[in-house]
């Protein structure tokens, strides 16, 4: 064995792995950008939840994004009002106008209790799935398929599944993100601003007679809310009532008179239905 060879070749090696560490160094130095010191401060303002709701791939590129005037400083729904006020201060900005407030509404009611059984389906184990291979349980098409996807989608904990299997949502806690809206299959969860409103909570767009054989609180399109209705405020698109919330003047005398009880008046989205 060439025990020379060995030496002079770890010797090289050393000197070679020195000058181009040394080379790295100065190549840092030189080709160095200085970070905007504004996206640390933005940075810290936001709520560091990541969940890409902005648009973004998370709080640093969207801090780096309202920085550089790249996106609007009421981008980041999930730090509502009070981060948008941080980071009106942050960049000497004046915010006069506040923001809605949104929360996500599960239009369902279809619990087990309400919405009947055809099938004792398994094999599924995600709303997603029972959705695209028709591993569903109950006779309605449109309704809650209850495995959770929304709650498993949401970074705030703001939804959780009841023990009659449709998803909670603790508008407390709810940013209006709309991650759990993006995940669900049925389309059943909505955003809608923290206001006084009269609501649908169902999703069945079938006829009153195949909705009276699916669910026990579904909108069977009888249209009495229509008739009842003193300012003309309500319409059907697709056997659901659509509620013009311009005309709607919240007397509640369609949700009085609804036979089953598919629509609700809340004072605000964080109160219970009435």
């Amino acid at each position: 064995m060439n025990w020379m060879v060995i030496v002079s070749s770890v010797v090289i090696l050393l000197a070679l792995g020195l000058l181009f560490g040394w080379m790295l160094g100065i190549f840092s130095k030189v080709f160095y950008v200085k970070e905007n010191p504004l996206i640390e401060k933005i940075k810290e303002a936001l709520p560091q939840a990541n969940c890409g709701a902005c648009g973004f791939s998370g709080c640093g590129a969207f801090a780096e994004a309202v920085a550089n005037g790249n996106a609007p400083i009421h981008g980041c729904v999930a730090g509502g009002q009070e981060t948008i006020d941080a980071l009106a201060q942050i960049l000497g900005i004046s915010q006069s106008t506040p923001q809605t407030k949104y929360v996500a509404v599960v239009l369902c009611k279809g619990d087990k209790d309400a919405a009947l059984i055809n099938a004792d389906a398994k094999g599924a184990s995600t709303c997603l799935m029972a959705h695209y291979l028709r591993l569903d349980d109950k006779v309605c098409r449109f309704g809650c398929l209850g495995f959770g996807d929304c709650v498993n989608a949401c970074p705030f904990g703001a939804l959780s599944m009841t023990e009659k299997g449709l998803p909670f949502v603790n508008t407390e806690l709810c940013t209006g993100c709309g991650l759990c809206v993006e995940k669900c299959p049925r389309e059943i969860i909505k955003l809608f601003p923290d206001t006084k409103r009269v609501l649908c909570l169902c999703s069945n767009h079938d006829t009153g007679s195949y909705v009276r054989k699916a669910c026990k609180v579904g909108c069977i399109s009888c249209g009495l809310c229509v008739k009842k209705c003193p300012e003309k405020a309500i319409a059907f698109k697709n056997n659901l009532p659509v509620i013009d919330i311009e005309k709607c003047n919240l007397c509640g005398k369609c949700v009085t008179i609804c036979p089953m009880h598919s629509l609700t008046l809340r004072q605000a989205l964080t109160e219970k239905d009435e």
